[in-house]
């Protein structure tokens, strides 16, 4: 009989991300090292049976859908290499559990994990832990292999003694085990089903080029249930006019003022996705909350956009709104909404804003949104993709074709989160093959629409 851990897998915990991805690690020290520490082996799917507790791993601490982020079953017995024989994962295949989550049962940050993470960075994002993608360094004898921390056990989430100090694991079971590595760990270190190993924290910078770098997750906490489109999904964007039903796509991007409860449930009813038009980071004179904005946050006239005006993003009268604009969102049913004008700080706006400025409002917005169980876009605001993406579940873009920006869309496709690119320009409309082409070599997924979006006319690169 084989003997395996016991994760703690189906607890609703937020798991812990990567201080070496999303937010740059920049320290570089040594860490305690962690000798002859029993381990033994878990895999992505595992089904639950007498042998790990009658707990499946079908998801993580930190994940719900760990299967599906991952990819399948990680099954340990049909093997091609480092990976299963019947698919390649989405996500790295070299990965571990250790005790600790620097999140409790309600999802909140614990309080003393500031003091008890070496690394650990203070972060205003609320789905942000210090440990999720953590990389180790994992000897057997003369062999090394590195992999990087993706759930929580084996039986327990608070060892801090032993996981950050020097202590022995508090754990009783399974022969005392104090680490669960994944089967391609296994393998590259050719370890029995209970074995012991020496480890240790290795910073991100510290990490060799090998074949556990071939695929690096970069995913982050993903313990709620909002939706949360990927890089293939196709999309419909119309603001104006009588809204066409009639496209074969995943998902409408419609007015949130404009669009009825009715029209947005029927659209989910036919197997669509809604995301929720509001502008943000500007004014517009016919919304039905035009009154809750003081004139001393008004600024310039949006060019070529009468009736709307820049906002005072520093003040804090206008996050009240916002949040009642959320609110009618989630009322209404919304699956996601597209915040607008997130990038006055680029703007001639009449206000003195910095790129501060407007990174705290984006995270404000983005964070509120998440509170209420909705997706989010990133509009535009290209030049602060990086800071922003992990607040972000996808981004929609004006015309990058046209301004030579498609590029750095990768900041999103590369994760897996789909960038919705509108082009306007008469070339597109007359010659759409080239571009086309273009934004399908980087995964982006663009139409050629009317500047209106009144659906007069669309054609789809896809």
């Amino acid at each position: 009989m084989k003997i395996y851990s016991l994760l703690l897998s189906t607890l609703l915990f937020v798991g812990c991300s990567d201080s070496g991805t999303n937010v740059s690690n920049t320290l570089t020290k040594a860490y305690p090292l962690h000798k002859d520490i029993i381990v033994t082996v878990f895999w992505v799917g595992e089904e639950a049976d007498v042998d790990n507790g009658n707990i499946a791993n079908l998801a993580s601490a930190w994940d719900n859908n760990w299967l599906e982020s991952y990819g399948g079953v990680d099954t340990p017995d049909a093997r091609s290499g480092y990976h299963p024989t019947v698919f390649i994962p989405k996500e790295n295949p070299f990965y571990f559990a250790l005790p600790y989550n620097d999140f409790d049962a309600d999802g909140k940050k614990k309080v003393d994990s500031n003091s008890t993470i070496p690394w650990d960075i203070l972060s205003d994002n609320p789905y942000y832990s210090s440990c999720k993608n953590r990389w180790i360094k994992i000897t057997k004898g003369s062999q090394v292999v590195y992999a990087q921390w993706e759930d929580v056990g084996p039986f327990g989430e608070d060892d801090t003694a032993y996981v950050f100090g020097a202590s022995n694991p508090k754990n009783s079971t399974n022969a005392k085990a104090g680490l669960d590595v994944s089967p391609a760990v296994r393998d590259y270190l050719g370890l029995s089903d209970v074995d012991s190993v020496n480890w240790e924290f290795v910073d991100a910078s510290n990490v060799p080029d090998g074949i556990w770098k071939e695929r690096i997750t970069y995913s982050n906490v993903n313990w709620d249930a909002r939706y949360k489109p990927d890089v293939n999904t196709s999309w419909q964007w119309q603001l104006s006019g009588e809204i066409n039903s009639n496209y074969a796509v995943d998902l409408y991007d419609i007015d949130l003022f404009e669009s009825n409860t009715s029209l947005i449930q029927s659209l989910q009813k036919s197997g669509k996705k809604v995301i929720c038009y509001f502008s943000a980071g500007s004014y517009e004179e016919w919304r039905a909350d035009a009154s809750s904005f003081d004139a001393d946050i008004l600024g310039k006239d949006l060019d070529g956009w009468e009736g709307e005006r820049w906002l005072d993003i520093r003040s804090d009268k206008i996050r009240p709104i916002m949040q009642e604009r959320l609110d009618l969102a989630e009322q209404k049913g919304c699956d996601g909404v597209e915040p607008d004008n997130m990038d006055n700080y680029s703007n001639d706006t009449g206000f003195n804003l910095t790129a501060e400025h407007q990174l705290s409002f984006n995270k404000f917005i983005a964070n509120e949104a998440r509170k209420r169980g909705l997706s989010v876009g990133l509009k535009n605001d290209i030049s602060q993709m990086q800071a922003l993406e992990p607040y972000f579940d996808f981004s929609v873009n004006e015309q990058c074709h046209k301004y030579s920006e498609c590029s750095e869309m990768k900041i999103f496709t590369k994760v897996d989160k789909p960038v919705f690119n509108a082009e306007y320009a008469e070339e597109y409309i007359n010659a759409p093959e080239s571009m086309c082409k273009e934004s399908q070599s980087v995964n982006i997924r663009t139409l050629i629409l009317p500047l209106s979006l009144d659906d007069s006319f669309r054609y789809s690169c896809d």
